[in-house]
């Protein structure tokens, strides 16, 4: 997606693509201020205009030549909002063109409001999507429509995917990096509208959303479920058909799925049926992404009280809250070595509250709790509502 371009109307696109930015930083300053940290390449790798994971705005001359220098001040800004909003890095395992279509129509209806630039004929718009998160908009429906056979729905599918440079998947920490450099370019942009009186209502409330608001815990726990979809060849999964014999070979799987799961409920009296419903709703929207082989439930006080095992046939599952005693957090992995089971992570719905620095683990562990955060080993995720 780096390939520079020679195009015959590349100068004129760049003397309009200059004039556009000076008059975003005169008359929308947040904007202007946005997009001019924002190197452009011009390509045709892409088909209109995108904005890469790591903040790098393409666009296609072919495609944005014929535009004035409203339409691409409004486009210009389109994109420094997809960079300054995260929207690559908060993706997940969404559909991207759904997830592209539900950001578009925050940032649309946005631009539109704040009177930025001319909207593009045959963009995505939405009444009030401005005060709303694309998460909020998000439908998966959304990733089959199509736009003129000759182009993309909306303006294009303009969200790159979460890779670096070379294609490769970003890491949790250069993730973090890149969430905490947007929030430092969208606060400066705020500052500098803000000194002339020129920062609209409705961005000084996404920004501040933004900044102040901490990435929901179930946003966190499917990015981590997430990263262990597997394609292809599984030695997870292997080839059941030649078990029988003692042969292990890997299976064929095209369908993105992981092994198995295990959530650990603690019976302690701590987890409410509040706690479980909310987790209930977000774990099964999950589950249909990873589409784990097997689910296993385990009940737990200081021992191991009941057990449930839900394949992708019994989904959703349902998770109860049971009254029970004490809590010690070593017998669910006492119970998984025992019957030698190998899942790809194993998830506690805790308060925390247990025996977790007497022993370790070499599983998988994500602790999502309600109270303490205290653990020295596995993966912890504050649960709030």
């Amino acid at each position: 997606m780096n390939a520079p371009l020679r195009h015959p109307a590349l100068d004129e696109l760049q003397r309009k693509v200059a004039k556009a930015k000076s008059l975003l930083i005169l008359d929308h300053p947040f904007f202007g201020t946005g997009c001019s940290k924002r190197p452009i390449i011009y390509t045709d790798t892409v088909p209109t205009a995108a904005m890469s994971g790591t903040g790098q705005m393409y666009m296609n001359p072919e495609w944005c030549a014929p535009l004035t220098v409203r339409q691409l001040m409004f486009l210009l800004a389109h994109e420094a909002l997809h960079y300054m909003l995260c929207h690559s890095l908060r993706r997940g395992a969404r559909n991207p063109r759904a997830w592209n279509i539900a950001a578009d129509k925050v940032i649309n209806d946005t631009l539109i409001d704040a009177g930025v630039g001319d909207f593009i004929d045959g963009g995505v718009t939405l009444d009030g999507a401005r005060n709303m998160a694309a998460e909020e908009l998000y439908d998966e429906d959304d990733g089959n429509k199509i736009g003129p056979p000759d182009e993309p729905y909306g303006i294009g599918d303009d969200i790159g995917d979460p890779v670096d440079e070379n294609g490769q998947p970003l890491d949790d920490a250069t993730i973090h990096q890149l969430e905490a450099q947007a929030k430092i370019d969208a606060i400066q942009a705020t500052k500098a509208a803000k000194a002339v009186g020129k920062l609209p209502g409705s961005i000084e409330r996404l920004i501040d959303q933004l900044v102040n608001v901490t990435t929901p815990w179930h946003d966190i726990l499917e990015r981590y479920m997430s990263s262990k979809i597997k394609d292809g060849y599984s030695w997870q999964r292997p080839n059941r058909r030649f078990i029988a014999r003692n042969i292990y070979i890997p299976g064929t799987d095209y369908t993105p799925k992981m092994g198995e799961l295990v959530i650990a409920v603690d019976m302690s009296g701590s987890i409410g049926q509040d706690e479980i419903n909310m987790f209930n709703g977000h774990i099964n929207r999950i589950l249909e992404t990873c589409n784990p082989e097997l689910v296993t439930v385990l009940y737990f006080d200081t021992a191991i009280a009941d057990v449930e095992e839900f394949t992708a046939d019994d989904m959703p599952i349902s998770i109860q809250a049971k009254g029970g005693g004490g809590t010690s957090f070593k017998p669910v992995f006492d119970w998984i070595d025992l019957r030698d089971r190998e899942p790809e992570c194993v998830v506690f719905l805790t308060d925390g509250y247990g025996d977790q620095s007497t022993f370790s683990s070499s599983h998988d562990t994500v602790w999502l709790t309600t109270g303490t955060t205290d653990f020295e080993w596995g993966t912890v995720i504050k649960f709030e509502e």
